[in-house]
């Protein structure tokens, strides 16, 4: 059965779409699609012998991005419950993202005065 103008252009059309959309990405090509969000970062600097800032309020899905500013001592960021446990020597960064609401305590485990809490909404 032979195809007629009206078809073929409509045919055209779609695959032109079509291969647009799969050079843009899924946000250009499906409907329904939602571009990906900018991950985001707070950062939390390891002053002396003090988190600062001591209390983070995040989204889920933002990145906690501590550094250890100090130049002679190590320290670590140490989650209360067992969920992450990091040791920072003078300069180091750690990085986490924190994927889950709820409210995450955590501490220094070389010097226990040394606390922070992170918020997670």
């Amino acid at each position: 059965m032979p195809i007629d103008r009206t078809e073929g252009a409509m045919k055209r059309l779609f695959a032109t779409l079509l291969g647009l959309g799969l050079l843009l990405g899924p946000a250009a090509g499906q409907a329904g699609a939602h571009p990906r969000t900018p991950l985001l970062t707070k950062n939390v600097s390891v002053v002396n012998f003090a988190f600062m800032p001591k209390t983070v309020s995040i989204t889920h899905g933002t990145i906690i991005r501590w550094k250890n500013t100090t130049t002679s001592t190590t320290h670590t960021t140490t989650s209360d419950t067992g969920l992450w446990n990091k040791t920072l020597a003078p300069g180091a960064i750690f990085k986490r993202t924190f994927n889950t609401v709820g409210t995450f305590k955590y501490h220094c485990s070389i010097h226990p005065s040394m606390t922070g809490t992170i918020t997670v909404t």
